[in-house]
């Protein structure tokens, strides 16, 4: 059955093209149009659970190996010949040989034959990804379809979303660099489209053109790194790169080389499209498309793309533990920053969008401390308990009439939404990291191998005077001495705390929009929605508990993710990994973490004190409350040192380019000159028969004088 896997991405986008191009011609039903759009990603579901099935557990099985589709595969890019930098140089003249029908010039670099194929590859991290996107795509779908009802774009709206969904498919399943740019590059499209689907409103608008701007900031990054891959190892293929990346050295401390600036190139990438510091920016104001694109692209698929990358490039990292060191700290700095600005907001999708953004941070501490499975297996747990989040905010939002503000809420587990609380409920005790639920596994895992890492033990085994910087051989030096044995248990600390936070947040947003008295306008009367958004909330809260037994730690489990990417990732070349942690007392930290947080919540939020735990908050720091509602001024920053001198730059230019030269000069300049000489000579053209006359006497006589007397 894995055989059939093209069809996984090809029918979301089949019935995103009929939608989009007949859904308005032939006034298609919403009915028709929700039909086709969740048929489409429902089948897609089930092909992927029967390819995976045939291709893990059937009796023809091919796991762990991967494979790459041969029936649909073609010759999308025909490069032709390439020269590599990689390798040591040939000697000897130029000399041309046939490599596959083709003469390919080998001389002083060595060569190879550059064909792009478009084919699939199906492994145990693509295999996980075509689950998420479609199994967790189709509850969303299905939500949508009661959530959008009405909406004059409802033909529209399913259309971005199919077509959000074929790119998404074809950035995990694609099998080479060059399919994975082509879906990395889609889904910012699609995500540009769906933010921004309320066009006549400003605030969407604009958070459409920042996350997009945002995005190629990163992109350009990451097509760089795509393009040195390709002049380093003549080919985009990732089974051809994964044998000639094993042939180079680690590159340690002080001396990076193409392995670094490669995976220093894709980390930029992935900083943009996961909204990693400092581009997180844009997830927050993307809270302005509908919910359930909040739901599916920016917490479950699109912003988790660059985990994936990394996760799945793991080969590179591993041939450069600086970079991997790089995306450890800043994934802990953004879990910090996102947690502590989520306990200072009160719009109920912002909280949840600056803790998609945390959640992100753990996952690149997971992969940058070389975690790759512990990384993956939380960014799976993730994706059932945010979209259960986000879906349960939808559903808050559609039974107050697009209330966003806590502010306004309170109580409505008692006025009637007894689903969306509980399922909220359930979700939250996930994220905070409460046993047995699925967030308390993968969290823990991270942090647990974070503090016993010896991925950068080959940072320290360099030799100071072949420094390519020799101003940072003191430092380096001293960083030597240390071997980073710091490093690690500084991520746990900051990690640990971090994890407290987010219970904190995450039980005030429980606390201040169920429990409690009803704080919103008396004429609203809340309501619960319709089963068809309820029932994939409970879908998504039951996998937010049974995901637990899929991310267990153990490879001695024949279901569990750690067992079902044996051999997968590569793993660091450090040395032997320290004495672990004892089980117990980790899970004991992470207990009492995850209930102090929840304690001090409690404390502030109990039913009945409504929102005096913020009053009492903002009393005790009333600059730091400022600062974290306004996100540490980090977008007032960038409107300051980016933004506005842009803009003047741009009406400068404007001014002197377009209205001065284009406008001034040549549009008008032009125009004006040939008034100018229209008037002059209309001097000469004033209708009075006696000047005519005058005008060519003075003419003959000129005639006259030239041609006989001059003549």
């Amino acid at each position: 059955m894995y055989k059939f896997i093209w069809l996984v991405p090809l029918l979301p986008l089949a019935g995103a093209a009929i939608n989009g191009i007949f859904g308005r011609w032939f006034r298609f039903p919403e009915k028709l149009v929700g039909g086709i759009a969740v048929a489409s990603v429902a089948l897609s579901f089930l092909i992927s659970v029967a390819a995976i099935y045939s291709y893990g557990f059937s009796g023809n099985a091919l796991w762990p190996s991967p494979y790459v589709s041969t029936q649909t595969a073609f010759i999308w890019i025909p490069g032709g010949a390439v020269r590599t930098t990689m390798g040591e140089s040939t000697q000897g003249p130029e000399t041309t040989i046939s490599i596959a029908n083709q003469q390919v010039i080998v001389g002083s670099n060595r060569s190879s034959l550059l064909n792009v194929e478009w084919s699939y590859q199906l492994d145990p991290l693509s295999a996980i990804f075509m689950l998420i996107v479609t199994g967790v795509g189709l509850c969303i779908f299905v939500f949508a379809t009661g959530y959008m009802h009405g909406d004059t774009g409802f033909y529209r709206f399913f259309a971005y979303m199919g077509l959000f969904m074929f790119s998404m498919l074809v950035l995990v399943m694609g099998s080479n660099f060059v399919m994975m740019f082509v879906g990395w590059e889609g889904v910012g499209l699609c995500s540009y489209l769906l933010i921004g689907y309320y066009f006549n409103r400003e605030e969407a608008a604009n958070a459409s053109r920042k996350a997009f701007i945002t995005n190629r900031i990163g992109d350009f990054g990451f097509i760089l790194a795509i393009f040195a891959v390709i002049a380093t190892f003549g080919s985009a293929q990732y089974t051809d790169v994964i044998q000639k990346a094993a042939g180079y050295p680690v590159e340690a401390l002080g001396n990076w080389g193409l392995m670094s600036w490669i995976a220093l190139g894709l980390m930029i990438g992935a900083c943009g499209k996961s909204a990693q510091f400092p581009l997180h920016v844009w997830l927050p104001d993307a809270m302005a498309g509908p919910t359930p694109v909040s739901a599916l692209i920016h917490a479950a698929t699109m912003v988790t793309a660059g985990v994936y990358m990394v996760a799945r490039l793991s080969f590179l990292y591993v041939q450069a533990p600086g970079v991997m060191a790089v995306v450890a700290a800043i994934g802990v700095l953004t879990a910090l920053i996102g947690a502590l600005i989520g306990t200072s907001q009160m719009d109920i999708k912002r909280v949840l969008a600056y803790s998609t953004v945390s959640q992100l941070g753990y996952m690149f501490v997971g992969v940058g401390v070389g975690a790759f499975a512990a990384g993956t297996a939380h960014l799976i747990t993730h994706a059932f308990f945010k979209a259960c989040l986000f879906l349960g905010s939808g559903a808050v939002m559609h039974g107050l009439h697009g209330e966003q503000d806590m502010a306004r809420m309170g109580g409505l587990r008692r006025l009637g939404l007894k689903h969306t609380a509980a399922t909220f409920f359930i979700a939250t005790v996930a994220i905070t990291g409460v046993l047995p639920i699925s967030g308390f596994f993968s969290k823990d895992e991270i942090l647990a191998q974070a503090l016993n890492t010896r991925a950068f033990d080959f940072l320290t085994a360099w030799d100071p005077a072949s420094t390519s910087v020799p101003l940072l051989r003191p430092l380096l030096e001293a960083l030597s001495r240390t071997r980073l044995t710091f490093f690690g248990p500084a991520v746990y600390l900051v990690g640990t705390v971090t994890a407290l936070i987010t219970s904190f947040y995450m039980w005030r947003c429980y606390l201040l929009t169920f429990e409690g008295e009803y704080r919103g306008p008396p004429e609203v009367h809340p309501h619960e929605a319709p089963w068809v958004m309820t029932l994939p909330l409970w879908v998504l809260a039951a996998l937010s508990v049974v995901g637990a037994l899929i991310v267990l730690p153990s490879r001695q489990l024949p279901f569990t993710w750690e067992h079902f990417t044996e051999g997968v990732f590569a793993r660091p070349r450090g040395g032997a990994p320290l004495e672990r942690l004892p089980e117990l007392v980790a899970f004991g930290i992470a207990l009492v973490v995850a209930w102090a947080g929840f304690a001090a919540a409690w404390s502030l939020y109990a039913p009945g004190r409504g929102l005096q735990g913020d009053e009492r908050i903002a009393r005790a720091t009333p600059r730091l409350r400022r600062a974290l509602a306004s996100a540490l001024y980090v977008d007032a920053l960038y409107d300051r040192i980016l933004v506005k001198p842009l803009w003047a730059t741009a009406r400068g230019l404007w001014r002197a380019a377009d209205a001065m030269i284009i406008d001034g000069l040549l549009v008008n300049g032009s125009a004006q000159l040939v008034a100018a000489v229209g008037s002059a000579l209309r001097r000469f053209q004033n209708g009075d028969v006696q000047r005519y006359a005058a005008v060519t006497a003075v003419g003959v006589l000129i005639l006259v004088y030239v041609f006989l007397v001059r003549g």
